[in-house]
């Protein structure tokens, strides 16, 4: 026969008292929190105060149910939460309902400053709280920690604290009155791009982020604190690094001595980068917090050379290399553009050779500089096969929307559909991996910067149509000024929260739509397109 032990939730019901308090009319949360308890199965029941219930009322609810859990809280902000908490402790001792004497488990609960100020008044670790303006902050909180240090009988009044920050973990570990110790996970995580992809999808079901900083100033200084700060807040997988216009023609001749730096005004367009001490550094900032892989721009002379100190000092994640760019042709690098084919080409087999990951950025390079969508299409196609050529076995293929600023997000993604559809065979015939990059045209970005926050947001809900692995976040300020790193976790927090709403599922079918499949079905035929695919095919068939 079994015991009564057995069924430890049978006999008298564990009653969960909650209400709200003073003037606060918003009782709905605290109530969900007494239904939750009572449908966890553990023999609980809710009772339920209601809204705006005064304190002396709570206690001699208290005192006549005698539950077993009591919740309350207070939705109105910090102002006055001291004078109700004070009192709601004062009385609850003087009727003999402290915790230590009658056993009653309390809880509050309200916005994390009202939080912290009841977590001040009762020896409660205080949590950090940098989104109240410090206008806004009613009380100097470490100061009333100390005074209510002295009174005993507030000191761990509340088993449990909470705000809109807290994790059903903790709120399990209330429920089943275990001891919650918050644990700070250590990961391993990966400097290599395919492992890191796979940690994050693994973990937090989103793609990895990638986002510029490089500071432009005299020195690398506000670089590797921005870097640092990054790196602290987990804001994004890579860290890809912004050199301004010297380092990124002349740095190898910096090194070996044959420039003078000093002849070179420092931080024009990104962080002055000089020595080899310099990039030491700018790695070694991301030693901490999620450690953030690196990347730099490729340079736009001598990209050989720069390819070794990129893989010896940075482990670069992936190098983007152009094929058309960054010679006369656009005035980025000082060599012809037939040279420049062969140096360009010489680098992508030099990273072939290494296994690494690479990108070929002239798709974009197109993109902004408005070139026809045939065209960027075609030259998406081209690149592909160019890396396979070239050895690459797994091609980061960035995808750049919104340009121009005008184009609908369906063109958009019309356009990059047709690309990669017409690229994804080569995976299923070669040793050949695509890997999906998205990010925003700067060009397209509003400078009103509410309005620039709006146009991110937007941007990479079209953006997840395409399921990348890569989401390269253009920080929403770039339009008005120089991203610092405080703008850059702003814009990675922005960016995640659309990624795990986007992953809820049941989004429309873009797919489907029939304008869509039909500029894809042009694009895919155009002329411009149809030569070029006739020439990779030939190309193929020879390799």
């Amino acid at each position: 026969m079994p015991k009564a032990k057995d069924f430890p939730h049978e006999g008298p019901k564990r009653r969960v008292m909650v209400g709200a308090i003073g003037a606060c009319v918003h009782n709905l949360g605290v109530e969900n929190f007494a239904d939750w308890m009572e449908d966890k199965g553990l023999g609980y029941v809710s009772v339920k105060l209601g809204p705006a219930v005064p304190i002396p009322e709570v206690v001699n609810k208290v005192r006549e149910a005698r539950p077993e859990v009591v919740g309350i809280s207070m939705r109105l902000g910090d102002l006055h939460v001291d004078k109700l908490i004070g009192q709601f402790i004062e009385l609850a001792t003087q009727y003999g309902l402290h915790p230590r004497q009658s056993g009653i488990r309390y809880a509050f609960s309200g916005l994390r400053p009202a939080a912290n100020l009841v977590r001040a008044m009762t020896g409660l670790p205080l949590e950090p709280d940098p989104f109240t303006p410090v206008e806004e902050r009613h009380f100097d909180l470490d100061a009333l920690a100390a005074a209510f240090k002295k009174k005993e009988n507030f000191q761990g009044f509340f088993e449990l604290v909470a705000d809109d920050f807290i994790s059903m973990e903790e709120l399990e570990d209330f429920a089943q009155r275990r001891t919650h110790n918050k644990r700070v996970e250590q990961v391993e995580w990966s400097d290599y791009l395919v492992e890191r992809i796979r940690q994050v999808r693994e973990r937090e079901d989103r793609p990895i982020i990638r986002a510029h900083i490089g500071i432009a100033a005299e020195t690398i200084d506000p670089t590797v604190t921005a870097i640092e700060k990054l790196a602290e807040a987990h804001a994004f997988e890579i860290v890809s690094l912004a050199p301004d216009q010297p380092s990124q023609e002349m740095l190898a001749k910096f090194i070996r001595g044959e420039e003078d730096p000093d002849k070179y005004l420092r931080g024009q367009g990104g962080a002055p980068i000089r020595t080899l001490q310099d990039l030491a550094r700018l790695k070694a900032a991301t030693q901490r917090g999620n450690f953030p892989m690196t990347r730099i721009y490729t340079g736009t002379d001598e990209l050989v050379a720069l390819a070794h100190l990129w893989e010896e000092y940075l482990n670069i994640c992936f190098p983007a290399v152009p094929i058309f760019f960054y010679n006369q042709l656009d005035g980025r690098g000082p060599i012809s553009i037939r040279d420049s084919f062969i140096e360009h080409y010489q680098t992508i087999g030099w990273w072939a050779e290494r296994g690494k990951p690479l990108e070929i950025n002239d798709p974009h390079q197109w993109g902004l500089r408005y070139a026809s969508d045939d065209m960027q299409v075609t030259d998406h196609v081209l690149c592909a096969l160019i890396a396979l050529k070239m050895g690459i076995k797994h091609y980061v293929m960035q995808m750049m929307f919104e340009l121009p600023p005008q184009i609908s997000a369906l063109d958009d993604l019309a356009k990059m559909k047709a690309a990669y559809e017409l690229a994804e065979p080569l995976t299923r015939r070669y040793d050949f991996h695509i890997i999906r990059q998205t990010r925003s045209g700067l060009p397209s970005f509003p400078p009103n910067l509410y309005q620039a926050k709006g146009h991110l947001a937007f941007g990479i809900s079209t953006q997840l149509y395409m399921e990348p692995d890569i989401l390269h976040v253009v920080s929403f300020p770039e339009a008005h000024h120089e991203a610092k790193a405080e703008d850059i976790i702003r814009s990675c927090e922005l960016v995640k929260q659309v990624c795990w709403d986007f992953k809820k599922g049941h989004v429309p079918n873009i797919w489907a739509d029939p304008v869509l499949k039909a500029r894809k079905r042009e694009l895919k035929r155009g002329r411009c397109t149809t030569s070029c695919m006739e020439l990779c095919w030939v190309a193929i068939a020879a390799r």
